[in-house]
This record gives C-alpha cells, structure tokens and sequence, in this order.
C-alpha cells in the first residue's frame, strides 16, 4: 500500500508540474500583458534560464521588445536546434554575467537552479517565469 501511495504522489507531482508548464506556455501568447509587465518591471536586458521548451517559447515571446542576451542552459544547448536563438553554459555565464536579470523557466529544478545561481547572481536579479507572467517581481 505504501509503494501505491509513493507512485500516486509521484504521479500528482508530475501532472502539477505539466499543468504548471502549459500555463505558462499559454500565458506568454498575451503579449501586450507580457510586454507590460517588462515595461513596467523596467526590464531592458535579460538573460534566459532554461533552453526547453519554456526558455524557448520566452525567447520568441519577448525578443522583440527587450534584449534577450542568451539563453543559459547547464549543457549549453537548446532542446530544439534553432540557429538564430543565442544559447550558452551556465559556466560562460559566469565569466560574462554583467547585473542583468535571469529568467529561470524551468519549473521542475527551479529550487535548485536558484541557488546555484544565486551564488554569483543578486537574488533581486533572479526572477521565476511564473513570477513574471503573473507580473509580480
């Protein structure tokens, strides 16, 4: 009874976590609120979190209206091989990482991308996409 519970818990976890994917998607195709919220948040640069499925529907969401300098993905690709997207390692980052904000899309590692971040990032500079779709920075 144990392992069914463990494998039920399991399975919420993961439909949370699609769930919580596809609203997002759904969230960034607003893009007057999504261009507001970058407006208003006074956001000129930022660098992007994530080479997904999210990273990339952000890049495309927004690259017209605020300067998109990369997106930082851990293995330094994207999901999807697209040639006129920037991509680099979370390690070049480090070395050209200038006080910009990073939009951390991922939301399955999310804790854990954080801190790894916020070891050389200020943590007013760290944004969770949920946060910026939902325009609360």
């Amino acid at each position: 009874m144990k392992e069914m519970d463990e494998i039920l818990e399991l399975c919420v976890y993961q439909m949370e976590i699609a769930a919580a994917g596809y609203e997002m998607m759904g969230r960034m195709l607003d893009q007057t609120s999504l261009q507001l919220t970058i407006k208003q948040a006074g956001i000129s640069q930022i660098y992007i979190y994530g080479g997904g499925y999210l990273g990339i529907q952000l890049y495309k969401a927004v690259n017209q209206f605020v300067n998109v300098l990369s997106i930082v993905d851990q293995k330094g690709k994207l999901l999807i091989d697209i040639p006129d997207i920037p991509v680099i390692s979370l390690d070049k980052l480090k070395n050209v990482y200038n006080g910009q904000k990073v939009v951390i899309t991922p939301h399955k590692f999310y804790r854990e991308i954080y801190q790894e971040l916020s070891k050389f990032i200020e943590k007013d500079q760290l944004v969770y996409l949920g946060e910026l779709l939902g325009g609360k920075l």
